[in-house]
């Protein structure tokens, strides 16, 4: 409901400003399922922005995101690469593994988070599927320029993740310390106490339905 505010508010701005009409639709729906909401060839080009990695079976959505696109049309998706690059993760999940606990109970089992975060892998699933002209880039450049100390990753993690979250939150109160005072010490000792920002790439997939 925000995003649909937010997106909203931006398109009647930009219609305001080009004094032309802009309709556009919000579908609520089950990614995995598109089928029960979107014909065969009927789309032009599919937008995923870091939602992969939180699907249950990313697969499906590949494979419905490839039948409803129309001939030459395109789907593109982000994925954050693994977490021996991206540092904010390396820093937060090593010190669960160390001094806390990663097989949270009722936590379910999910894919592989990172999956779409190698870009061989990510180009492979979708040449398999049938998709053309695929391209799969690293943008190592990226970087989490406001986290200014390792409280303020542990708290972004815990507040704006899913997955991540769940697993800080399944700690016991000493763990839960314990994770909190190693995620400083080693955001410190990477960062040179806050002197440079974390390396947080990710991987930006693409490819494009044949035309035949």
């Amino acid at each position: 409901t925000m995003a649909k505010q937010r997106i909203g508010e931006q398109l009647a701005q930009q219609t305001n400003a080009q004094s032309s009409k802009i309709n556009v639709q919000f579908v609520v729906g089950d990614a995995e399922k598109l089928s029960l909401k979107f014909p065969t060839n009927c789309i032009d080009s599919i937008i995923c922005s870091f939602g992969i990695l939180h699907l249950y079976n990313p697969d499906a959505f590949l494979s419905e995101a490839y039948r409803v696109l129309r001939p030459g049309g395109r789907l593109s998706f982000s994925a954050w690469a693994p977490p021996s690059r991206t540092e904010g993760f390396g820093i937060t999940l090593q010190s669960v593994e160390e001094v806390g606990n990663m097989n949270v109970e009722g936590l379910p089992q999910g894919p592989d988070f990172f999956r779409f975060g190698d870009t061989k892998e990510a180009a492979e699933t979708m040449q398999l599927l049938g998709f053309e002209d695929v391209q799969s880039v690293e943008l190592s450049d990226m970087k989490w320029t406001n986290i200014k100390d390792g409280g303020m990753l542990y708290d972004t993690l815990l507040n704006g993740t899913v997955r991540t979250r769940e697993i800080l939150l399944g700690q016991t109160p000493e763990q839960s310390v314990a994770i909190q005072q190693l995620v400083k010490e080693r955001y410190n000792a990477l960062t040179n106490n806050g002197e440079r920002s974390l390396a947080m790439p990710a991987v930006v997939t693409s490819g494009q339905k044949p035309l035949q």
